[in-house]
């Protein structure tokens, strides 16, 4: 287990290394580069934001090659880990040649106009992602009410004298992360229940991070065309691994998470 580990962190590691060094050889010698742009632009807080949402996403990708034992989404798992953390480091050498923060000091996704009531703001969650009794998604689709949602949870994979609890609701930081108490959860599970309640989990995170992808490739949006590069591969792989993980969680008797 601790070999197990220790190789997790490694690869991690390396990952965003090569992040780093790709990005530097990149930009070295293109002279816009050199124009940093302003603490409140959208190219700086989508970096800071999608740095956030990807450092998750790592983190689930690590504990399922910890946790997990099927294969396949061993394989899918690692992809994920390999890629997010070679774009965060891309991200982060972005910030650093722009002087600026890795983490956001303001409100998450306030760069794409998102307003925030005061309990949201509190607990940097974007006001209008969703509703107790709706939790609609970006893309239009419903994915059912809050009872429903503890439902998927307790049936995720497992026979019902199995079934772990409902996770206690919380609000995350940005569509579709996980709360504190999913990660929990995702920590303490072995084998195939962590398999299937990985892919549930990342399924969301990704469904979850496209919109900000989207606002990142709009030229309106955000002038530098590195970034608009960047966030367009990120919308391209995580939707091709959108309908894989919503395969392979067909496939194995489960269901999606309803957004949050």
């Amino acid at each position: 287990m601790l070999l197990s580990t220790l190789a997790t962190v490694a690869v991690l590691l390396v990952g965003m290394g090569l992040g780093l060094l790709i990005a530097s050889m990149l930009h070295s010698d293109d002279a816009e580069s050199d124009a940093a742009p302003a603490t409140d632009s959208a190219a700086v807080g989508f970096a800071q934001d999608m740095i956030r949402h990807h450092e998750q996403g790592v983190e689930m990708a690590a504990i399922e090659l910890e946790n997990g034992t099927d294969p396949q989404v061993r394989s899918m798992a690692f992809d994920i880990l390999t890629t997010q953390s070679n774009e965060i480091g891309q991200m982060q050498s972005w910030l650093t040649r722009w002087g600026q923060p890795l983490i956001n000091p303001s409100s998450p996704m306030a760069w794409m106009g998102h307003e925030m009531s005061d309990s949201a703001a509190s607990s940097g969650t974007p006001h209008d992602h969703g509703t107790d009794s709706g939790h609609g998604t970006s893309d239009g689709h419903e994915h059912g009410t809050s009872d429903e949602h503890s439902a998927a949870h307790d049936g995720a994979g497992m026979a019902p004298e199995d079934a772990m609890p409902a996770v206690p609701s919380a609000e995350p930081p940005m569509p579709g992360m996980a709360t504190p108490a999913e990660m929990d959860r995702l920590r303490s599970t072995q084998g195939a229940d962590t398999d299937v309640y990985f892919l549930q989990l990342m399924l969301r995170h990704h469904e979850g991070g496209i919109e900000m992808m989207e606002y990142a490739t709009d030229p309106d949006q955000v002038s530098e065309d590195y970034v608009r590069a960047l966030a367009a591969g990120m919308q391209r792989t995580q939707t091709k691994e959108i309908a894989i993980l919503t395969a392979m969680i067909g496939e194995r008797g489960a269901q999606p998470l309803p957004m949050n």
